[in-house]
C-alpha cells in the first residue's frame, strides 16, 4: 500500500471515529435531557374500537387507560357524578387526561377533595393543539388510591392530591393519544 492509500485509509478511520463520537455525544445529551417519565406505563392492549352506548365492557386493568369505548367522549370538564368508563376512555384516545378520585366517607372531606381537583382543572394550561384544556375530572369508586390520573396507556396513582404532580402528568401526556381530536 502506498502513502496515498494509507493516508486515505487513516482519514476514513478517523472520520468514522469522529462520527461515532458525535453520535454518542448527541445520544447521551438526549438521554440526559429527556423529561422524567410521569406515571407508569400500562399495556395499551387492543385498540380503541367503538362499542354501542351502554354495552358492558371488560378492561384489562382498572381504572382503564385504553381499550374499547363508547362512540362519543365526554365533554371536557369536571363532573359530580361518575363518568362511564367507556366514555372517559374515549377521551383518553383523543389525547385527553382523566383525573379520577375516590371520595372519603366524610361528606365535607369529599367536598374539599372535589374543590381541590376543580381548582387544579381550572389551572391546567390549554396546551393542546386545539387550544383547550383536554381533561375530565370525575369520581370513581374502584380506586385503590385517592386519586388516579390517566392518559392513553399511562396512570399515576396518588394517595393525596398533588397539584404539581397532576400538572406534570397532564403536560407530559396531553395530546399523546392515538387520535389527535379536540
Amino acid at each position: 500500500m502506498d502513502a496515498e492509500q494509507r493516508r486515505t485509509k487513516l482519514l476514513r478511520i478517523g472520520g468514522a471515529f469522529v462520527a461515532v463520537a458525535v453520535l454518542a455525544g448527541v445520544g447521551g445529551w438526549v438521554l440526559t435531557h429527556q423529561p422524567p417519565a410521569v406515571g407508569r406505563s400500562v399495556s395499551a392492549g387492543p385498540g380503541g374500537q367503538h362499542v354501542p352506548d351502554g354495552s358492558p365492557i371488560t378492561y384489562a386493568s382498572y381504572p382503564p387507560t385504553s381499550g374499547p369505548h363508547y362512540p362519543a367522549p365526554a365533554s371536557w370538564g369536571t363532573y359530580d357524578s361518575p363518568l362511564e368508563e367507556g366514555r372517559f376512555v374515549h377521551n383518553l384516545e383523543h389525547g385527553g387526561i382523566a383525573i379520577l378520585y375516590k371520595c372519603p366517607p366524610d361528606a365535607s372531606a369529599c367536598s374539599g377533595l372535589k374543590q381541590q381537583l376543580q381548582d387544579i382543572y381550572k389551572q391546567l394550561p390549554p396546551e393542546s393543539q386545539f387550544h383547550e384544556v383536554k381533561a375530565v375530572v370525575s369520581p370513581y369508586d374502584k380506586l385503590n388510591h385517592q386519586v388516579a390520573v390517566l392518559a392513553w396507556g399511562w396512570i399515576d396513582e396518588l394517595d393525596q392530591v398533588s397539584p404539581d404532580e397532576i400538572v406534570r402528568f397532564y403536560q407530559a401526556h396531553v395530546d399523546r393519544g392515538p387520535e389527535a381530536v379536540g
